[in-house]
């Protein structure tokens, strides 16, 4: 109480002892506070660090409460344990890191990693090898500094089109590598987007695919190279198909041979042959398809048909089919095949078996006899109905025998000789008069001749004979021998030849009466003659020797002759002329003497008829000579190919047309032309196609030179000539244009011609007035001038000879 009553009256010691109880126990709540914060404070740090995934060092101080005291050893052991979860975690993943390291450095294919602006920030050694730079100059780089502008703003595109919800895109392009050199590389690219959805980074993965886009470019050029050759052929190509019948494939030759495009003989499908074959064909080309589907790999199945083109018309197809593709089970998928277009060729056929018939049926019919024996074998092969008939056998029973099966032994030795020097010589062989037994005619007399045909190596392959009975013939001239024995003058033959020269084929002994000549002495040439004929008399017989062969009239003269005992006497000279094949003139006539008759007329009438009745009897005997000549004529003077003359008988026929327009003054023209570039049209089409072309030409050049005087012939090769007495040159141009419009109309297709699709041909005109001055030599040159300088001009024209031509060249 004393102390409380000090305090009382002590207020100062009082309030000192007041801040004193109160300091102790706030100092004591701050103490036990302090120490109860403190460890919780760095309890609170060190759970949010473990929390956190982070380390934190171990809690050490010493803790006022037991409770706190285990709470931070639990925290100091979690400590510890992830401590040395963190340790082993960045063991494995620096081991990680290495493993994916080797693994990306390792790799074939490009890894990359880049801004969204293509920035480098890392790529692997294949990449930085295949750019020929190290990493470090990689790093800082934008890819799309070495993509191709084409492919630039495609790829550009799809980075723009990057999303979190499609955060890829593949692309392929073209890339600029070390050296220069354009690769190819296929990219896989991951864009990666933060939790804004911004595109932060893109992650590729490329491979390097030249080599498989240059095999792929390889395959595309081939294809494009097998494609190009397949349209540009000249036959139908196709694929058929036997699974799903119908065509898969047709080139476009199909438009050109029948009409059609590629897509409707598809669309047709399994009707595509019942659509276009020939109803007659159309069994044997659906056998072929069933064929086909047997055939073995490199078998071919090939067939000739009829199909309907666009146009209705019908057309001969060749087809050849072979496996293309088959099934896994081996059986045929698809055939290849190949057609082509036969028509013409077809059409020649028939044409040409139509001429076989008809060569057949003269040959059968003609009155002389025609055989065929093997070259090596000299066995028949052929024998023709006048044949059968005289010799008395059948054709059965001839062919394939020889003449030793047929004949006497001494006369089959015979046949034998001649037709070996016949085949030896290589040319025709006349035999004017060979005997032969037959088997109900006793033995007969033929004139024969005997041709070698040649095959295509220029070797003898058969014998041709064609044999004239001329027994009744010899009997007729032996008769009228016997005749003009007794009919005073004489009974001859004169013939005027090609060239200018005379001689008497036949005269009777009275010739030696008449001129003091024997026979022989002017079988082959009559000049001796000219030594007895009168002087004064000798240029007027020579005149009405031409003009009667010009206008084939009756030669009638008299003259005088001078012997050569010095005595003259008057002659009348009679005899009619006819032309030959090879342009000859010959009068078959009489001449007798009229010395006496001179003063007495009245004989001479008598004389006359005689010598007339004599003229008949002789035209009688020459009737089957004359058609033995016409018959042999035919066969040397026509052209074996076209069927139009041939140059022998050109060159008889211009040198007959020059004389004897040189003694009437008038002109004569000449035409020459070609087909236009015919070897190209050979080479093209192929030689059988360029006869069958050469026929065309040749006979409608024919048919449009319509006077029995003009003469359409072949001058050689692809070359024609056509000769036209009497014709001036605007008379020549008609008929060139006349033969130009009807080859033009022929319209024979020449693909390969430079200057049109179709035939063509360049004509050479020259005309001239025949005189002893020039020949026709000079004309045929002139022509032959004109038909070169149509060509220099460009073909298909026609030119006149003009002097200004004078100095161009010729073809010749």
């Amino acid at each position: 109480m004393d102390f409380f009553d000090q305090l009382n009256n002590n207020v100062p010691l009082f309030f000192i002892l007041g801040i004193v109880i109160f300091l102790i126990p706030t100092l004591a709540s701050f103490y036990i506070a302090w120490s109860i914060i403190k460890p919780l404070k760095k309890l609170v740090t060190a759970s949010q660090s473990l929390a956190a995934g982070r380390w934190h060092r171990p809690i050490s101080e010493p803790m006022a409460f037991v409770e706190i005291q285990q709470l931070a050893n639990a925290i100091n052991a979690m400590a510890l344990q992830l401590q040395q979860t963190l340790e082993q975690d960045k063991e494995e993943l620096q081991e990680s890191r290495e493993l994916y390291q080797q693994v990306v450095q390792n790799q074939t294919d490009f890894i990359l990693r880049s801004q969204p602006d293509t920035t480098i920030t890392f790529a692997n050694d294949p990449l930085c090898q295949a750019l020929g730079l190290s990493l470090p100059q990689v790093i800082g780089l934008q890819w799309l500094d070495f993509i191709s502008k084409e492919d630039l703003k495609i790829v550009l595109d799809k980075i723009a089109g990057l999303t979190p919800e499609e955060p890829q895109f593949i692309n392929e392009n073209q890339d600029q590598r070390a050296g220069g050199v354009v690769g190819y590389t296929q990219w896989i690219n991951r864009g990666i987007f933060n939790d804004k959805d911004e595109l932060i980074e893109i992650q590729s993965v490329g491979r390097d695919i030249s080599t498989l886009k240059e095999t792929q470019l390889e395959l595309r050029q081939s294809q494009k190279f097998i494609q190009s050759i397949a349209e540009a052929t000249p036959s139908l190509l196709y694929i058929y198909d036997h699974v799903k019948p119908g065509n898969a494939y047709s080139n476009r030759s199909v438009a050109e041979f029948l009409g059609y495009s590629p897509e409707e003989i598809q669309a047709m499908g399994a009707s595509l042959f019942a659509n276009i074959c020939h109803p007659e064909d159309l069994s044997r080309v659906l056998t072929a398809v069933k064929e086909c589907k047997n055939l073995k790999d490199r078998e071919i199945v090939e067939i000739e048909y009829r199909v309907k083109d666009s146009n209705n018309n019908w057309r001969w197809l060749l087809s050849r089919d072979l496996v293309f593709s088959r099934t896994k089970s081996g059986e045929v998928w698809q055939t290849l095949g190949t057609s082509q277009d036969i028509t013409q060729r077809k059409e020649a056929e028939i044409e040409l078996q139509k001429i076989k018939s008809f060569l057949a049926s003269i040959v059968e019919n003609i009155p002389d006899v025609v055989f065929v024996k093997d070259a090596k074998t000299l066995k028949y092969l052929e024998l023709n109905k006048a044949g059968e008939n005289l010799i008395g056998y059948t054709k059965d029973e001839v062919l394939g025998k020889s003449d030793y099966d047929l004949f006497p032994q001494e006369q089959a030795e015979w046949f034998t000789q001649q037709d070996q020097k016949a085949l030896l010589a290589g040319e025709v062989q006349d035999v004017p008069q060979e005997s032969i037994q037959t088997a109900h005619q006793g033995i007969r007399i033929l004139h024969t001749k005997k041709i070698p045909i040649a095959d295509e190596l220029g070797r003898a392959k058969y014998l041709l004979g064609i044999s004239a009975d001329i027994t009744d013939l010899l009997e007729s001239e032996q008769r009228l021998r016997e005749v003009a024995r007794h009919i005073p003058g004489v009974i001859y033959q004169f013939r005027m030849r090609p060239d200018g020269t005379f001689h008497f084929p036949y005269a009777s002994e009275g010739i030696r009466d008449i001129y003091g000549v024997s026979p022989k002495e002017v079988q082959e040439n009559s000049d001796v003659l000219l030594n007895v004929l009168h002087p004064d008399d000798l240029e007027a017989i020579f005149e009405s020797v031409y003009k009667s062969a010009a206008n084939l009239t009756p030669w009638y003269y008299e003259y005088r002759v001078c012997l050569p005992n010095g005595r003259i006497i008057w002659v009348l000279g009679y005899a009619t002329p006819q032309r030959e094949s090879d342009g000859s003139t010959i009068w078959h006539g009489y001449i007798r003497d009229i010395t006496e008759q001179k003063e007495r007329e009245y004989l001479l009438i008598a004389e006359k008829e005689r010598a007339e009745n004599a003229e008949q009897i002789l035209q009688k005997a020459q009737v089957r000579l004359e058609r033995f000549n016409k018959k042999l004529s035919q066969l040397i003077d026509i052209d074996g190919l076209t069927k139009i003359a041939n140059r022998r008988c050109f060159n008889v026929r211009i040198k007959q047309e020059w004389r004897r327009l040189s003694r009437d003054r008038g002109p004569i023209s000449l035409l020459l032309f070609d087909i236009d570039f015919f070897k190209s049209y050979n080479d093209y089409y192929g030689h059988p196609e360029g006869d069958i072309c050469l026929i065309k030409v040749a006979q409608t050049a024919r048919k449009a030179a319509v006077r029995p005087a003009d003469l359409v012939a072949r001058f050689g090769g692809e070359e024609f000539a056509v000769i036209l007495p009497d014709t001036d040159v605007d008379g020549a141009i008609l008929v060139t244009q006349k033969i130009s419009g009807a080859i033009t109309q022929l319209a024979i297709a020449h693909a390969a011609s430079p200057i049109g699709g179709q035939i063509t041909i360049s004509l050479g005109i020259s005309t001239q007035f025949p005189s002893k001055e020039n020949s026709p030599r000079t004309l045929i040159e002139q022509a032959d001038r004109a038909l070169y300088k149509a060509k220099r001009r460009g073909r298909n024209q026609y030119v006149v000879w003009t002097e200004e031509l004078e100095e161009e060249p010729s073809l010749s």
